[in-house]
C-alpha cells in the first residue's frame, strides 16, 4: 500500500491517498484508493473518477 498527498477533488486542499489496489469488476480489475482531505473530506473509488480535469479550480 503506498500513501501520497494530492489536491483534494472537493476542496483543493491536500488530502492523503492510499492505493487499495485492484477491484474486481464485470470489465476486469479495477484499481481503486482512499483519499482523506484535511477538512475531512473522504473517497474511495476508482483512480480514474477522483482525479481532477486539468484546469479545474
Amino acid at each position: 500500500m503506498t500513501t501520497n498527498l494530492v489536491d483534494c477533488p472537493e476542496c483543493g486542499l491536500p488530502a492523503t491517498v492510499r492505493g487499495d489496489g485492484p477491484a474486481r469488476s464485470t470489465g476486469g480489475p479495477v484499481e481503486h484508493i482512499r483519499l482523506h482531505c484535511v477538512l475531512g473530506h473522504r473517497f474511495f473509488g476508482p483512480v480514474t473518477t477522483l482525479r481532477r480535469p486539468p484546469g479545474a479550480a
